[in-house]
């Protein structure tokens, strides 16, 4: 462990405050927030299987990510040298590192669904997968080994369940909620057992999220069915109108819900798979009723 802690010390030997803005910008690439504008943008303006692949990917990625870190245990690096630390000190453990994890999931589907249309994409995600790992060893969250495994889990994890989605076929809208029933069953163990609030976070989104996008998405296959290839300012258009829809509701929600309990797993789920399905199936339904 110690030549990790070199390596973060090494890397962070170049540090300034002008560094420590620009890393910690850097390091979003991998936060779920990008990945949710990246789904949704391929949700509204490209390809609604694409979006939903990429979701379904990245949610159970998410979920294998809190149970591996609750297995290892592994604290993070600013828990044991806090003079490491850049930023905001995270609370949760350090094995694998999620922003990684993220971040391989997004570039490993996107250039297995865009990379031939796209010849540039394979460098832009390239270069993500390296910029992200070094972001969060220079912010003192994560060693070496945490991104490699995240990397890692990331790739294998995406290659599994794009496969999965391909063998649903047409039926990928009722398959997915079959597999709603474990991911459930294992939301409310987790719940009601002794897990810690900030260890199970993320699998709350993320059960949330994966519920709201898949009856969303069955919604607007099934009933709303409104096309997703758009030109000109129409484009424009469904980028505004849903943003602004989707930000606007997840505020408002967060606003309302940690006033009541800020550190309640329901209500953690209960925002992400409302915010999920009228990304989803609400804006589909006020795309067509504009018809933009």
């Amino acid at each position: 462990m110690q030549f990790e802690i070199d390596i973060i010390r090494f890397i962070q030997s170049i540090r300034s405050d002008f560094l420590d803005s620009i890393m910690n910008l850097l390091t979003e690439i991998g936060d779920q927030f990008v990945f949710i504008g990246v789904a949704f943008i391929i949700y509204w303006l490209i390809d609604k299987r694409s979006a939903f692949k990429l979701a379904f990917v990245f949610i159970f990625s998410a979920i294998i990510n809190v149970f591996v870190k609750d297995i290892v245990k592994r604290p993070r690096p600013h828990h044991l040298h806090p003079e490491l630390n850049v930023g905001d000190p995270l609370a949760d453990y350090s094995m694998p590192s999620g922003h990684s994890q993220n971040t391989a999931v997004l570039a490993t589907v996107l250039h297995k669904e865009y990379n031939h249309k796209f010849k540039w994409l394979k460098w832009v995600l390239l270069a993500a997968l390296i910029i992200v790992p070094i972001t969060r060893m220079y912010l003192g969250q994560h060693y070496l080994t945490d991104t490699l495994v995240g990397i890692g889990l990331g790739i294998g994890i995406s290659l599994i369940m794009m496969k999965v989605v391909d063998l649903m076929g047409d039926k990928e809208h009722i398959y997915g909620l079959m597999l709603l029933v474990p991911l459930i069953g294992v939301f409310l163990f987790t719940y009601f057992g002794e897990s810690s609030y900030e260890s199970s976070k993320n699998l709350y989104v993320a059960t949330g999220g994966l519920t709201g996008f898949l009856f969303g998405y069955l919604v607007d296959k099934l009933y709303i069915k409104h096309q997703t290839q758009v030109q000109g300012l129409k484009i424009l258009y469904r980028i505004l109108i849903g943003f602004v829809l989707v930000i606007g509701l997840y505020l408002g929600l967060s606003t309302l819900f940690k006033s009541i309990d800020p550190e309640n797993g329901i209500f953690d789920a209960l925002r992400y798979a409302i915010v999920a399905f009228i990304g989803t199936a609400g804006t589909s339904f006020i795309f067509k009723l504009l018809k933009v």
